[in-house]
């Protein structure tokens, strides 16, 4: 194992450390829970949190793999994924208490996205972008805020989908599915450009070595 691998892999506990320490609620909420109480929890200690992803850091430029290309398989995108994942996990664990599926799912899925991060070179992330008039206001000075923005929006976003995949949604009142349609459409513009600010930060980061 690489010293990439072991920091994807430090990444991965430190996320689900984090997860562990949020208001997560064990039963569906409604919008507002996800949007205001948990996002708002996750914005006030972003700064902090950046501070400490940044002491794990101790990635290494490998030897390139020539004639391979990269395809979706770009940073931005991987740590998109990546998220998801530990997310999936932490929710199986504790919502689902099913420890053996989490660590089926870690054992995996998991461990294959670190195999391809570590392993990763630059591609174009912002080939996931889509063409929107919606204006977000998402900015990363670092590729720790970016790595912890990417985190906090598909928690954010994964917790407010719930409601649709689990209860019945054709009888939520029309006012409040348009509350959900409004809030997916900025939530995953946030998404694409924390994709593309994950990508960009990154190798900033592994260029400054």
């Amino acid at each position: 194992m690489n010293n990439n691998e072991i920091y994807f892999e430090k990444l991965a506990d430190y996320s689900k450390k984090v997860l562990d320490s949020l208001p997560i609620e064990k039963e569906v909420q409604a919008l507002d829970y996800a949007v205001n109480k948990l996002y708002g929890v996750l914005k006030n200690i972003g700064a902090a949190e950046s501070a400490k992803i940044k002491d794990l850091w101790d990635c290494e430029t490998l030897p390139e793999t020539p004639n391979v290309p990269v395809g979706l398989n770009t940073l931005g995108l991987l740590i998109d994924r990546f998220t998801i994942l530990i997310i999936k996990e932490w929710c199986l664990r504790n919502k689902n208490n099913n420890p053996a599926k989490a660590d089926e799912l870690y054992r995996t899925q998991t461990q294959e996205i670190i195999h391809a991060l570590a392993a990763c070179r630059k591609g174009a992330a912002s080939l996931n972008s889509k063409i929107t008039n919606i204006k977000t206001s998402v900015t990363a000075d670092s590729w720790e805020e970016a790595y912890f923005g990417m985190l906090a929006i598909n928690l954010v976003l994964w917790e407010s989908q719930e409601v649709l995949y689990i209860k019945d949604i054709s009888k939520l009142p029309t006012e409040e599915l348009r509350d959900y349609i409004h809030w997916f459409a900025y939530g995953n513009m946030q998404r694409n450009v924390l994709i593309e600010l994950c990508e960009k930060k990154y190798w900033e980061k592994r260029d400054e070595k």
